[in-house]
């Protein structure tokens, strides 16, 4: 029980901080071609909108997935084990998602 508990923990905190990061990247995208319009030479590169569409998330859930391991560590002085496997698996599809939903507000 105490595993579903951790893993429950851990998916639910890794949604938020992922949601509120999708949200900041889609604002601060569209913030940049918004001011691209207004000023004409102000526009975004597309070396730019792949960073901020493909890099961002990508470097995101190496993070992600290194905040997993500092979590299961945590976790293991409590006598919880969790699977590096599954952390690893939810981080990719976290990419997946940001990576989706940004790419249409860059291009």
């Amino acid at each position: 029980m105490s595993k579903m508990i951790a893993y429950g923990a851990y998916f639910l905190i890794a949604a938020i901080v992922t949601y509120c990061v999708e949200f900041f990247l889609s604002y601060m995208i569209s913030g940049i071609l918004f001011y691209a319009a207004d000023a004409p030479p102000g526009d975004i590169s597309d070396t730019s909108k792949l960073l901020y569409s493909v890099g961002m998330p990508v470097i995101y859930a190496f993070v992600l997935f290194g905040l997993y391991y500092f979590y299961r560590e945590i976790l293991k002085s409590f006598s919880i084990h969790l699977m590096l496997s599954v952390g690893v698996l939810f981080h990719i599809i976290i990419a997946i998602y940001l990576i989706w939903s940004i790419i249409p507000d860059a291009f």
